[in-house]
């Protein structure tokens, strides 16, 4: 339980401190809110409910039912295609959404495959998430006021507009930097696995 627990607070680290060194070099303007914290705690239980739920159907069911039936890089493709798909109905959605939900999907397969525990992909999900409406800002089309409102410059095609920055070009290059720290990740867990074996 401790190893899922360590993997959960290094994902959710790992997503939220790239958001926000982002967010902090982009940003405008940033002023406090005034927000209860049963408010505060409402964000912080939906974003930390709907990573659970997504990565346990997306990456812990859907991509284990999928390798019966195809190899494993398929698998992780279909699933990433039907994750980005299921944002297709939210608001001010956009093609460049669509591309940057299918490689959050495979970002997270891959965290998943690799690490053999789905915390490791919930808490990059979640801090992915909640670092967004920490800040007041669209997340996957949806806007709740967090601690703080940062305001980001006018640029739908860069930041996503009304989407939130999943809805823009930026997100491309903010999960591939991710992408990055995961890789580095993933091979000192399997090295020490292995060690550890």
């Amino acid at each position: 339980m401790k190893q899922k627990i360590k993997l959960l607070i290094f994902g959710t680290l790992q997503s939220s401190i790239i958001l926000i060194v982002f967010f902090l070099l982009f940003g405008l303007d940033i002023a406090s809110n005034t927000i209860t914290m049963s408010d505060q705690f409402n964000i912080f239980l939906i974003c930390i409910c709907t990573a659970f739920f997504e990565e346990i159907v997306f990456r812990y069911y859907l991509i284990r039912g999928l390798s019966r039936f195809f190899n494993k890089k398929k698998s992780v493709i279909i699933s990433a295609v039907l994750f980005a798909a299921c944002h297709l109905g939210n608001s001010h959605f956009t093609t460049t959404a669509f591309a940057s939900h299918f490689l959050g999907g495979i970002i997270y397969a891959y965290a998943y495959i690799h690490t053999k525990s789905i915390y490791y992909p919930v808490g990059l999900h979640f801090g992915w998430n909640y670092i967004q409406w920490l800040f007041s800002l669209p997340m996957s089309g949806t806007t709740k006021s967090g601690l703080y409102s940062l305001i980001l410059p006018t640029n739908d095609y860069w930041l996503g507009g009304n989407y939130g920055i999943e809805g823009g070009f930026a997100s491309l290059l903010i999960r591939s930097i991710l992408f990055g720290v995961i890789l580095f990740t993933v091979s000192r867990y399997e090295r020490n696995a292995h060690v550890n074996y």
